[in-house]
């Protein structure tokens, strides 16, 4: 056990209609969570991944500022498998936890705020909370809206959208292009046709929301 105060994130998730799936579309889910809980240990190696039962899913993150990038890229990279893939996905943000060898066994605030979130998840597919109550309201209204927009997103946008998550924007349009195999202008037009300026813009705004609570 390793007890911290620190200011830690918690992502927890869920697959919708998994039970739906076939044992190939299952075996592409699985490896899609997989790589993108390797994608988000890049960002900082001390962060922590659990996947429950195949379908549940849970990663502890220290670079709290990348928390809601990483969470965008859980429900983009999912989503972009087709459009029977979908996530529901709870994080929290929170100091004060006792951080075990699997993630599973972990306990703390944003374990506690991120697990009770993602059990009200209904129709919404997409929650933020803190210990923090002024934070939390401050990105309630704003993370409804995110969640309506990454709901009609196609495969393909997603797709489109990922590489950039990814890299965290350090990717040129002609780049992005490049990697797709399309032209730059296509690429350009699906990133804007998918909100991509908007979601940059909010992804910076948490960024700089988690630089002011780390240093209060």
């Amino acid at each position: 056990m390793a007890p911290t105060n620190k200011l830690i994130a918690v992502i927890s998730g869920d697959i919708v209609s998994s039970t739906k799936f076939t044992s190939g579309e299952y075996e592409q889910l699985l490896e899609r969570i997989k790589a993108i809980q390797s994608w988000i240990t890049e960002g900082h190696s001390s962060n922590a991944h659990s996947i429950e039962r195949g379908d549940e899913f849970q990663s502890v993150v220290h670079d709290i500022e990348n928390a809601l990038r990483y969470t965008i890229i859980y429900r983009i990279g999912i989503k972009a498998l087709g459009k029977e893939f979908d996530c529901r996905i709870s994080f929290a943000i929170a100091p004060n936890a006792d951080l075990r060898e699997l993630v599973s066994e972990s306990m703390g605030d944003a374990f506690f705020l991120s697990g009770r979130g993602l059990k009200t998840l209904k129709n919404d597919r997409l929650l933020f909370n803190s210990d923090n109550i002024e934070l939390a309201e401050y990105f309630d209204l704003l993370l409804k809206y995110l969640d309506r927009q990454l709901t009609d997103l196609t495969s393909r946008q997603c797709q489109v959208m990922l590489p950039m998550l990814r890299t965290n924007e350090d990717l040129s349009i002609s780049t992005l292009a490049e990697k797709l195999n399309v032209a730059t202008a296509t690429a350009s037009k699906s990133l804007k046709a998918s909100g991509w300026p908007l979601i940059s813009a909010l992804n910076v705004r948490f960024i700089n929301q988690m630089a002011e609570l780390k240093h209060a």
